[in-house]
């Protein structure tokens, strides 16, 4: 009689036990290899509970697994101890992701097990020559167009916070936002979200840039006080995998066609040791000075103006103030020219 219970109770009971299970997983776990990072600091920042969470481990040859907790969906950002921004991911407990990155391509990368994150990795890749060339108009009609079909889709919310560029069109990413159906853009995913970017843009509003004297590539020092021109535009370096290819054209282009009375270039590596510096730094010639700092971000030097990422640029006024603050070397360009009132040099 009670083999017959048995034979009869653990076909429900099973079934049971593992949606128990399920509903009282209480974690996600990200796993995966980053091409060029090598035996290095692995850090993801997201936001649970209304509390953002920051946990990091070092990676072995390129590989890691984190492991966070999240009731509901978050986005995650993975990035290295210097700050360069990895990738992005969608996740909530109980789900596991597979993930391929490249240090020195962002757009480069494969991430597998849910939907939202797949999609956007595959859409990443879809469009990166485009996302490469930080033409912000043609870049925001993309993310249009994709809300524009997808409007049940949870990408959608996520590609108007992360890809979308809503400076100086705040009114159109309102509007686009708003078509997007309530279930696919949950309150706390935006607004925890927006509690990260908010931490990012804090210090825009007290991070002055002060005089300092730092070591350049001759062996003798190089001294900055803002004075010396109306505006400075400052390029944070890491450990040299982002696309200098794309950024020093422009960087060219500032420091050979405006007088350093009005602005001036300085390249700032905050690179993990001197050796690392110097073998970056010699492989391209610029007229620009170029110095180090130890520590890298954390240097008190530097601290207070939580720098988030690598590459990052700030570009100062007269007296160290920040105007710009951000990660695109192009709108960093752009708002100098427009405060200097001049075009491009052609």
């Amino acid at each position: 009689m009670i083999q017959t219970l048995i034979r009869y109770i653990l076909p429900i009971i099973t079934p049971l036990l593992f949606l128990t299970a399920c509903d009282d997983d209480t974690e996600f776990r990200i796993e995966g290899t980053i091409e060029g990072l090598g035996t290095r600091n692995i850090i993801m920042t997201y936001v649970a509970d209304r509390n953002i969470q920051s946990d990091g481990l070092v990676a072995i040859d390129g590989k890691f697994i984190l492991i966070g907790s999240s009731k509901n969906y978050t986005i995650v950002e993975l990035s290295t101890g210097q700050h360069q921004l990895v990738g992005r991911v969608l996740i909530k407990n109980g789900q596991t992701l597979k993930c391929k990155y490249d240090l020195e391509d962002f757009y480069q990368q494969e991430v597998k097990g849910n939907k939202p994150s797949e999609q956007w990795s595959k859409f990443l890749r879809e469009y990166a020559d485009s996302f490469r060339t930080e033409n912000h108009i043609l870049n925001n009609r993309i993310v249009a167009d994709y809300v524009d079909s997808h409007k049940n889709d949870i990408l959608s919310s996520v590609l108007m916070l992360t890809q979308f560029y809503a400076v100086d069109h705040e009114s159109q990413a309102d509007s686009i936002f708003a078509t997007i159906n309530p279930e696919a853009r949950p309150e706390s995913l935006v607004d925890d979200y927006r509690l990260i970017l908010s931490r990012i843009n804090a210090a825009a509003f007290h991070g002055r840039i002060r005089t300092f004297t730092l070591a350049n590539l001759r062996d003798t020092t190089e001294r900055y006080y803002a004075g010396r021109s109306s505006y400075t535009l400052f390029y944070f370096s890491g450990q040299g995998n982002e696309r200098r290819d794309t950024i020093y054209p422009i960087l060219r282009e500032i420091n050979d066609s405006i007088k350093n009375r009005w602005a001036r270039v300085y390249e700032i590596s905050m690179a993990q040791d001197t050796a690392t510096w110097r073998r970056i730094a010699r492989q391209d010639s610029v007229g620009w000075p170029r110095v180090w700092v130890a520590g890298g971000t954390a240097n008190p030097t530097f601290e207070e103006l939580d720098i988030p990422r690598l590459p990052y640029y700030i570009l100062s006024d007269s007296v160290g103030e920040p105007v710009y603050r951000g990660g695109s070397v192009k709108t960093a360009s752009d708002t100098l020219y427009r405060r200097l009132r001049r075009p491009k040099a052609k």
